[in-house]
C-alpha cells in the first residue's frame, strides 16, 4: 500500500510517497521528485545538488573529490592492471578470454574527521637476557593532528570499499557541484555527523591497537582522545568494473580520485592450481618428516643427561610440523576457490581463515 504524506522539517515542507522500501521526495530547491531510501539521513538531489539532513536543515558544507577518470580510461586502466596482476599470480594467459564490461561510477558519501589526537600505550615484549627471557616495558604517548575517513553508509556491501576509503587522503577536495558528478548516482548518507565522529574514534582505536599488537607481545593499555576540529561531508568517486572470463564474472574496484586500482578479483586457473598444489605437497612432506622425527628427538633427549634446554628441540620440531601442515591446508583451500582477491600491487590478499588455529597463533604459542 502506498501513502502520500507531508513531511515537515522546521520551516521546510516536502511531499513524500511512503512505501516499504523508499520514500518519494521533492527537492526543496528545484521541486524535482526523487526516491529516498529508508535508511537515508542526509540526501542530495540528483538534479540540482541540494543537500539536506532528512527532517532537518540544509547541509551547508558539502564537498567532493573530483573524478579523474573517463569510462574509456577506466577500461584501459583495468586491462593494464589485469595483465600485471595475472602475470604475478594466475598467469597472463587469461587475458585472451577476458571481456571487460562497461564500468559503473558511484559517488560514495563519507565524512572526513579532522582532530587533535592524544594517544597513550603501554605494553611489553619478551627479550632474551642470558639464558632467560624477560619482559621489556614499552610505553609511549604522542599528540598529533590527523584525519580519519568514515564511510557514511551503514550497510557497505561494495567490493573493495575498505581499501578504497584508505586511499582518500591523497586527493584534492572541491566544493560540491552536481555538474562534477557526470550524471552518475550520488548515494545518500545513512549516518550523521555525530555518528561519524564516534565511528572515527572506534576505527582509529581498532586499527592502532592492531598495529601496536604487531610490535609487541602484549598490549596492556591503549587510550585515544580525539578533539574534533572539523567534520566535512564529502562525496568520493568509486568505480566498479565487471569483466567476464569464460563463464564467470569478476570485479575490479578503482578509485576515481586517485586513478588507482584498489582491489581486484582474478579467476583461479590450472597454472595457479598446479603451483599451489606443488607448494602444498612440499609443505605436507616437511610436516610428515617433522612429525616422524619428533618421537626420536624426545627419545634421544630422555636418554641424555636431562639438560632442560635440550627440550626446546622437540618443541621446535613440533612447531615446524604443525605450522607447515596448517599452511598446506590453507593453500589447498585457496586452490579450491573460484577466484582470488589481489591488491593494487598484484599481491594475493590474505583472507581471514575459518581454521581454529592460524599460522600466527601457532607461531606465537611456540
Amino acid at each position: 500500500m502506498v501513502q502520500n504524506t507531508v513531511i515537515a522539517a522546521g520551516d521546510n515542507t516536502v511531499m513524500a510517497e511512503k512505501t516499504d522500501i523508499v520514500s518519494q521526495f521533492r527537492c526543496q530547491q528545484c521541486n524535482a521528485p526523487y526516491p529516498l531510501g529508508a535508511d537515508d539521513v542526509i540526501a542530495t538531489c540528483p538534479y540540482c545538488g541540494y543537500t539536506f539532513e532528512v527532517g532537518g536543515d540544509e547541509i551547508a558544507s558539502h564537498l567532493i573529490q573530483k573524478n579523474q577518470l573517463s569510462t574509456k580510461k577506466v577500461v584501459e586502466l583495468t586491462k593494464t592492471w589485469l595483465e600485471f596482476a595475472a602475470d604475478k599470480t594466475v598467469g597472463k594467459g587469461i587475458m585472451k578470454d577476458i571481456k571487460i564490461g562497461k564500468p559503473v561510477l558511484q559517488w560514495i558519501p563519507t565524512f572526513k574527521v579532522d582532530a587533535f589526537c592524544s594517544k597513550y600505550h603501554l605494553g611489553g615484549k619478551k627479550i632474551k637476557r642470558g639464558n632467560e627471557k624477560v619482559w621489556k616495558k614499552i610505553e609511549g604517548s604522542e599528540n598529533t593532528r590527523e584525519n580519519e575517513w568514515v564511510l557514511a553508509r551503514r550497510h557497505a556491501a561494495s567490493f573493495g570499499i575498505r581499501e578504497f576509503i584508505g586511499t582518500l587522503d591523497n586527493a584534492e577536495i572541491h566544493d560540491f557541484s552536481i555538474d562534477l558528478t557526470d550524471n552518475f548516482p550520488v548515494l545518500n548518507a545513512e549516518i550523521v555527523i555525530d555518528d561519524a565522529e564516534r565511528r572515527a574514534h572506534l576505527l582509529k582505536t581498532r586499527r592502532e591497537r592492531d598495529q601496536l599488537k604487531e610490535e609487541m607481545d602484549e598490549l596492556f593499555d591503549y587510550r585515544l582522545t580525539m578533539d574534533i576540529k572539523n567534520c566535512d561531508y564529502i562525496h568520493v568517486p568509486y568505480w566498479l568494473v565487471r569483466y567476464n572470463y569464460r563463464n564467470g564474472t569478476f570485479r575490479v574496484a578503482i578509485s576515481g580520485s586517485t586513478a588507482e586500482v584498489v582491489l581486484g578479483e582474478l579467476p583461479v586457473t590450472k597454472q595457479y592450481r598446479i603451483k599451489k598444489w606443488a607448494i602444498s605437497l612440499g609443505m605436507l612432506i616437511i610436516s610428515a618428516l617433522s612429525m616422524q622425527a619428533l618421537p626420536y628427538s624426545v627419545f634421544l633427549i630422555a636418554l641424555g643427561d636431562g639438560d632442560s634446554d635440550a627440550w626446546i628441540i622437540p618443541l621446535i620440531i613440533a612447531a615446524i610440523g604443525i605450522m607447515t601442515f596448517v599452511a598446506a591446508v590453507v593453500l589447498v583451500a585457496n586452490v579450491l576457490k573460484y577466484e582470488i582477491q589481489v591488491d593494487a600491487d598484484g599481491e594475493e590478499r590474505e583472507e581471514e581463515s575459518d581454521l581454529p588455529l592460524t599460522l600466527k597463533d601457532i607461531g606465537g604459542f611456540f
